[in-house]
């Protein structure tokens, strides 16, 4: 049940001390009947965090996890080579410095 609401505008609409907002019912309370323990309707237990993941990686995960892994591979060579070619690179110029 939402709060109460009304319009404040005269009939006639020169009404310039009219309020600009509408009224709001303030004292509106939640009716008794309303569970506040999740609103289960029915004493159904809340499924684990274990069965969830279960569920996820029989039925979901299975199709994406080829492609995500060649991703991640994709993207941990590139990164590997570009971290060797930056040390070569540093070795060379404290080479050109002379302190090596």
């Amino acid at each position: 049940m939402k709060p109460g609401s009304s319009s404040n505008r005269s009939r006639n609409g020169s009404d310039r001390s009219a309020r600009r907002f509408p009224i709001t019912d303030c004292d509106y309370q939640a009716p008794p009947y309303i569970d506040r323990s999740g609103g289960h309707c029915a004493n159904v237990p809340a499924p684990s965090f274990r069965s969830i993941s279960r569920d996820y990686f029989r039925n979901e995960a299975r199709y994406t996890f080829a492609s995500e892994a060649a991703l991640f591979a994709l993207i941990t060579m590139t990164a590997a080579v570009a971290m060797a070619s930056g040390a070569v690179a540093a070795i060379d110029f404290l080479r050109a410095l002379g302190y090596l």
